[in-house]
């Protein structure tokens, strides 16, 4: 940081300060160090990406999701490849109820990084709150094919078989799912 600084500036240091305490800092310490990095129009379209998508994250956390799903659409028009602002975009557009819109941001997530498992755990809750459970499950599925450690994705693919009436598959997953909380 210190070399940085030396070639352009004391004013740099100020600069990377604010955009890592934008990404660090929780409430509204965040959202205005957050604000300062965004206004400061010193950076790269992706950190400029992340700063909107960092500041989004604590709307979202105080409930504002309007102005969560605000700041997300910047990012994305920032940077269309902005996993995480789709992502985190999804996820507020499914605590709306605007589950259309929550599906087509995790399908979005899901093209950026397909090794992303929580895309496809949270577009698989999104499928069951829409009572989709075909759906849910085969996302589940995929989630499990990256990541088998997770015993929230058993336990809500649980739900699901159950819902479908597979009780025997019910009673397989929240096995796994007790074994995994030990």
């Amino acid at each position: 940081m210190l070399a940085l600084a030396a070639l352009i500036g004391s004013g740099a240091v100020a600069y990377a300060d604010d955009l890592q305490l934008c990404h660090d800092q929780s409430g509204d310490a965040a959202i205005v160090v957050c604000t300062r990095a965004i206004e400061a129009g010193h950076w790269s379209k992706k950190n400029l990406a992340v700063a909107y998508t960092s500041r989004g994250v604590e709307w979202r956390a105080r409930g504002e999701l309007d102005r969560a799903i605000a700041d997300y659409t910047e990012a994305i028009r920032i940077d269309p490849a902005a996993y995480l602002a789709f992502y985190n975009r999804a996820n507020a557009y499914r605590q709306k109820g605007e589950l259309d819109r929550a599906l087509a941001d995790y399908d979005a997530a899901i093209r950026l990084d397909p090794l992303g498992y929580f895309a496809f755990y949270n577009r698989g809750n999104a499928y069951m709150q829409k009572g989709e459970l075909d759906h849910a499950v085969a996302d589940y599925d995929a989630a499990l094919r990256i990541n088998r450690n997770d015993a929230d994705i058993y336990h809500n693919r649980a739900a699901a078989y159950q819902r479908k009436g597979d009780r025997a598959s019910a009673d397989a997953d929240l096995a796994v799912e007790k074994r995994l909380r030990r």
